[in-house]
């Protein structure tokens, strides 16, 4: 009987938590699954104490021993009770359910699903979807903007999979004190978790999910921004995203494959991020302008002295180094029929405030462009949120200069935020947003564009034909618009 009671206490002293732990257990957020490759899945969830979890993982949807792994996780409190990990060995191709297990067995979560991808050199359909900007905080209890009714919109499509494209919270939204402390940033993402499209497209398919500034601030650059703020919010971030560790070198970025015919980028542009050139420009809303549409626009001929030394200076990199040399090397050797690159930002010039933008980091831009274009690498296709609009344009190295089109760029957004032509009227007025709308299309005509809608795109690429298809969507499920990458 001692020896029993020995084992017992060493039991509970290895969980570290009180005995009747278990009774109290809830799931709080939901579950998620991401970052998944042929053989691997991080999968994802949160309770309301410290507790050490079983995950299942299965072929099978009602968990039949025979087909399901199990796994262990510990939810600890240094991690605000998020619980995330790698599960492998999968099977390429297939359709797992899953679902955490605590104490006991007498408290589960809700079921997930995801699929794996086949192998390099399997032929397969691929459908996915991408958005962002989601920005789900309440006032009084009502949120700000909508209830994520793009994201119930993707959960019907039934996709492969669903790329979260950047700001994914808005620590720094207009309808809340901003969020400094680690314990804010947390909030955020709880907050936009008790937003059932939200949660249920997360738990219903695996998702790539990348950063982009509101996870920190507006605009912030990794070089520059005050530490203590970054980690924070990059602590937050990869709490509460199923996603794997970023690492030194690399920040976020990652690629995967999705058989013979897709691979995809995913950029990672704040890590590793040099200042903005806006102090240098003192604020010159189109530096880049020729002097007789800057006149239009009541601006003088010319930019500030030594504005544009700054935005196109080759030291300044919005990808660092190691991430930019990694990145066109991954290009250049992929035999994926089509490739898409994940940038949070755009890399089309639109002029007018470019700082955030690639724009804003003129010498980088075009080196990647030109890289892709020097090295024949075809089939490459840009996905961006960010500007809420949605918008499809050829990318040039040079507008102005008329050199020929490198890549396609595809644009969408918002979930929950100001839209673009919203912005622009509530700075400008109705007529203002028209001229300003009218001048950028004009130097740079779009394939097509909508600025007031929320939005989100429906990638179909048909392995059989070789083809691909890239259809942007409203909040009713409606088509804006279909291109060809």
């Amino acid at each position: 009987m001692a020896s029993l009671w020995a084992s017992l206490v060493l039991l509970v002293a290895s969980l570290a938590l009180p005995v009747g732990a278990a009774a109290k257990l809830a799931f709080t957020h939901g579950v998620a699954s991401g970052d998944v490759t042929p053989f691997s899945a991080v999968l994802w969830t949160r309770v309301n104490e410290p507790s050490r979890l079983k995950v299942k993982v299965s072929t099978d949807p009602g968990f039949a021993p025979a087909a399901t792994l199990v796994r262990q996780v510990v939810a600890r409190p240094e991690h605000d009770f998020t619980a995330k990990l790698l599960v492998f060995p999968l099977s390429p191709a297939t359709r797992y359910h899953y679902h955490f297990v605590g104490p006991g067995g007498n408290v589960t979560s809700e079921v997930g699903r995801f699929r794996t991808p086949p192998l390099p050199f399997v032929r397969q359909d691929v459908r996915f979807t991408f958005t962002g900007d989601t920005d789900g905080t309440r006032e009084h209890g009502v949120p700000a903007f909508n209830n994520f009714e793009v994201l119930d919109r993707i959960h019907e499509e039934n996709g492969d999979f669903f790329v979260y494209l950047g700001d994914t919270i808005y620590s720094d939204s207009l309808f809340a004190p901003p969020a400094a402390t680690l314990a804010a940033h947390r909030a955020k993402y709880k907050e936009n978790r008790t937003y059932d499209a939200l949660r249920d497209l997360l738990g219903a398919t695996s998702t790539y999910v990348i950063w982009d500034d509101h996870e920190v601030f507006d605009n912030f650059a990794g070089q520059t921004a005050r530490p203590e703020r970054v980690a924070n919010g990059r602590q937050a971030f990869t709490e509460y995203m199923p996603l794997r560790t970023p690492t030194r070198e690399l920040g976020f970025f990652r690629v995967f494959r999705w058989g013979r015919d897709v691979e995809i980028f995913i950029l990672d542009e704040r890590s590793f991020r040099s200042a903005e050139a806006g102090p240098a420009c003192l604020g010159d809303p189109a530096p880049t302008l020729p002097a007789p549409y800057r006149s239009a626009l009541g601006l003088g001929p010319a930019p500030p002295r030594g504005c544009l030394d700054v935005l196109n200076d080759p030291s300044r990199t919005m990808l660092g180094e190691a991430q930019k040399a990694v990145f066109k090397f991954l290009l250049r050797s992929s035999r994926a029929t089509f490739k898409f690159v994940i940038s949070a930002v755009p890399i089309s010039e639109i002029f007018l405030l470019p700082y955030d933008r690639w724009e804003g980091y003129r010498a980088e831009r075009d080196e990647i462009l030109s890289f892709i274009s020097d090295h024949d690498i075809d089939n490459v296709t840009f996905l961006t949120t960010d500007l809420h609009t949605n918008v499809v344009a050829d990318v040039r190295v040079s507008v102005l200069a008329g050199s020929p089109v490198v890549v396609k760029e595809v644009i969408t957004g918002p979930v929950a935020e100001f839209t673009l032509l919203q912005g622009l009227v509530a700075a400008f007025g109705p007529k203002g947003a028209a001229g300003i709308i009218a001048l950028v299309e004009s130097l740079n005509p779009p394939e097509f564009s909508n600025h007031n809608a929320f939005g989100y795109a429906l990638v179909e690429v048909d392995s059989s034909a070789r083809s691909a298809a890239i259809t942007l969507k409203d909040s009713t499920g409606a088509i804006l618009h279909t291109t060809v990458p």
